[in-house]
């Protein structure tokens, strides 16, 4: 039984200690019936006690007021069990002596006879000897006056302070014991007199049906509950539910919680920055529907429920109306990668704007104002930009507006001139980063007299051939990337062309030994400059090169009886025409001391310098030999400045000839001539001298006269064979020998 009883107490302790309870002191004094009667309708009940609220409570008393106990309460069979809401008695601070129980016929311990009666419950009596119980005591009082009415509100939070607990008196008070309470004659104040010195208590008056009241200064005392005394109503602070529903721009419909007991009707107050409204709704629908608010608009909503003409703790709830539609969403801006949007704001008011970038890549962003600069797009990007109007803490948001754009396309890249003849020239080009759908080509061709349009068309691939030109021609193309709808369109890009330029005709030269004059025709169309080259042709190697925008030049200091290559080229800006040359030798000059380095029977090797206006140069040479007796001549070619003669005839007399050859023209030669070594092939004469005098024949004298004489004879031989020069031609010798 006693651990039943103390698992109900703890149950009640909990639920106190959840409840949010608030006191309300009554000062019309009533019966206790009908200050019951007022709790029930205007509160909850009366007062029941506790050890959390007793000392809160009886610190505010200035007499006796009827508390929510009495004998039998609600036909319980057994007294004093139950508070007047139904809670278990488990605490008492009773007066000493009180309640009677009975009766009185003799003396008797009127402790021993009620303590037998009552249950098990020690809240804060025990008996003598007894350790005190400790009880929470409140930490937050809130006082506050309704009229004439106590409001008190009694936080349950434990505590270690410890209440005074009731002990057994073992004095005798005309033969009764007595308990002394919580508060019992607190501050040294009379018991028996309440605290504006008026009587509080009565003579030990056995009374059938007592209701109880606590005195000025905290003790139960039982009354005929007939007696009109203030009394004390306790409620359960309210906390109801206010709720928004169907937000629009100008409306919402409120909805609460109906307000415990008996509800007479409720107050709404709705207030904004620039709204307030007090409503007093009599309906219990707990619906109202609020009209005429402005859009986006935070509204901070109150719902009193009214009980007993007061106002119960208010619902609260704020919300906010949705935010209208911005106006006139704008593109202001367009580049590569970015686009700047703005918009008026919409009706009403709005804290935010969400923006909603749809397309590749996805993008969100807010702002405050009514612009925003949307980045990271992709240059000819199709994109969707959704912007709505939202509130402060994004609960609501207004509907959106969008509107479609293309971000621009880039510029195309590696734009120049390709292909190129003397009457088109062709142009490529490589797609730009990002998007693009084609492009527009605008060619036009710069002359003396200005621009002249070519065409402009639109296409698709990324090359294009400009043709029927002139040779010579500048032409400017200008290309720009498109988008689909050629809302926008990249920046240009630019590049001249020109066809390539007519080669000249004409070309001849004017040559001496060392100075080649040059002259052409320039040729229709446009140019700018003439490269005229100059190389020795036998090695390739670049002598010179002029540019000149005449039609001749002239080369000096050159090398004579050499071959020059002349190559003309028309130039127009860096394209060039067809090259046109010609190569001719400038005029020989005649080879320097030519002389025999060796001969014998049948070779002779001829040397010679060369000219001194040809050193450095490779020339060709001309050697040449010849005999007139045997009537032979020979003719060689050579680049060196020697040669070697082979099978020769032996003892012949030979004439050597060097000449420079420079194409069809040759020097003067140098001569020299050499006759071979001779074999020799001796014919023997035998001469018999017929003089009379022997001596004579023995002379000397006699001799060397008779060689000549046959010497002028052979020549005189070979001058009748029609050539006298032979003598001079060949060898032969006559030579004396004596017997």
């Amino acid at each position: 039984m006693g651990r039943i009883q103390h698992l109900i107490l703890w149950a009640v302790l909990v639920v106190c200690c959840v409840a949010e309870r608030q006191y309300f002191f009554q000062s019309n004094s009533s019966t206790w019936e009908q200050a019951r009667l007022h709790c029930q309708v205007c509160y909850k009940e009366m007062v029941s006690l506790t050890p959390e609220n007793i000392q809160q409570l009886a610190q505010n008393l200035t007499s006796s007021y009827w508390i929510g106990l009495r004998k039998t309460m609600n036909n319980v069979s057994f007294p004093w069990s139950r508070w007047s809401n139904g809670n278990p008695l488990a605490f008492q601070n009773w007066y000493p002596g009180r309640p009677i129980l009975s009766k009185p016929k003799n003396p008797v311990n009127i402790f021993n006879n009620y303590y037998s009666i009552l249950p098990n419950y020690c809240g804060c009596c025990c008996t003598n000897n007894s350790n005190s119980t400790s009880v929470p005591p409140v930490t937050t009082v809130n006082s506050s006056y309704h009229g004439t009415d106590f409001t008190e509100k009694v936080n349950m939070t434990a505590s270690s302070t410890k209440t005074p607990a009731v002990t057994k008196m073992t004095s005798v008070m005309t033969g009764s014991t007595f308990f002394t309470g919580v508060t019992g004659g607190i501050n040294g104040t009379n018991m028996t007199s309440g605290n504006n010195g008026t009587n509080e208590t009565e003579t030990d008056v056995y009374i059938e049906e007592p209701c109880i009241a606590m005195l000025s200064f905290g003790l139960w005392f039982d009354k005929i509950c007939s007696e009109l005394l203030p009394y004390i109503c306790y409620e359960d602070r309210f906390y109801g539910n206010a709720t928004m529903s169907n937000k629009t721009l100008h409306s919402a419909t409120l909805s609460w919680t109906r307000g415990p007991g008996d509800i007479s009707g409720y107050r709404m107050e709705v207030k904004s920055t620039d709204y307030n409204l007090t409503l007093n709704h009599s309906s219990l629908n707990q619906t109202y529907d609020l009209s005429n608010l402005t859009a986006g608009t935070q509204y901070r909503v109150q719902v009193f429920p009214i009980k007993c003409g007061r106002d119960l703790n208010p619902q609260n709830v704020s919300f906010y109306t949705k935010p209208g539609v911005i106006q006139k969403l704008n593109v202001a801006n367009v580049s590569e990668t970015s686009i700047f949007l703005t918009w008026f704001a919409p009706e009403g008011n709005s804290d935010l704007y969400n923006i909603q970038v749809r397309g590749e890549p996805d993008l969100k962003m807010t702002t405050r104002i009514e612009s925003a600069l949307v980045k990271g797009l992709i240059p000819g990007g199709f994109y969707t930009f959704e912007v709505n109007a939202e509130v402060e803490d994004k609960s609501i948001e207004g509907d959106r507006m969008d509107i479609p754009s293309y971000t621009k396309p880039g510029m195309v890249s590696n734009l120049k001139p390709s292909a190129l003849t003397n009457d088109s020239v062709q142009f490529q080009w490589e797609q730009p980063t990002g998007n693009t759908s084609g492009y527009r080509a605008h060619a036009w061709r710069e002359g003396n007299n200005g621009t002249v349009d070519i065409f402009m068309l639109e296409l698709t691939y990324t090359n294009l051939t400009v043709g029927n030109q002139s040779p010579g021609d500048k032409i400017w193309l200008s290309v720009v990337a498109l988008v689909p709808d050629r809302s926008v369109e990249g920046e240009p890009s630019k590049v001249i062309g020109r066809t390539t330029p007519g080669e000249v005709t004409n070309l001849r030269l004017n040559i001496t030994e060392d100075i080649i004059i040059v002259y052409w025709t320039p040729p229709q169309g446009n140019y700018e400059t003439f490269s005229v080259q100059l190389k020795l042709n036998a090695s390739n190697k670049e002598v010179e090169t002029e540019n000149t925008t005449n039609s001749q030049l002239s080369f000096t200091n050159l090398k004579a009886g050499a071959e020059y290559l002349v190559t003309v080229t028309t130039l127009n800006g860096y394209l060039k025409s067809y090259p046109i040359s010609t190569a001719d030798f400038t005029l020989p000059l005649p080879p320097q001391s030519a002389q025999i380095d060796f001969f014998n029977k049948s070779h002779v090797t001829l040397s010679w310098k060369a000219p001194g206006a040809s050193q450095g140069v490779q020339i060709m040479y001309l050697v040449k030999y010849i005999t007139e007796f045997w009537n032979d001549t020979q003719t060689y070619e050579t680049h060196a400045t020697n040669y070697t003669f082979h099978e020769l005839h032996a003892g012949t007399n030979y004439t050597f000839e060097v000449r420079v050859k420079a194409g069809a023209q040759e020097s003067q030669p140098v001569q020299t001539s050499q006759t071979t070594s001779a074999t020799v092939r001796v014919r023997t004469m035998t001469m018999a001298c017929s003089s009379s005098e022997p001596s004579i024949c023995e002379d000397s004298g006699t001799r060397t006269e008779v060689l000549q004489n046959l010497i002028s004879h052979f020549r005189k031989w070979f001058s009748k064979m029609e050539n006298e020069t032979l003598v001079d031609k060949v060898f032969w010798e006559l030579e004396w020998r004596g017997a």
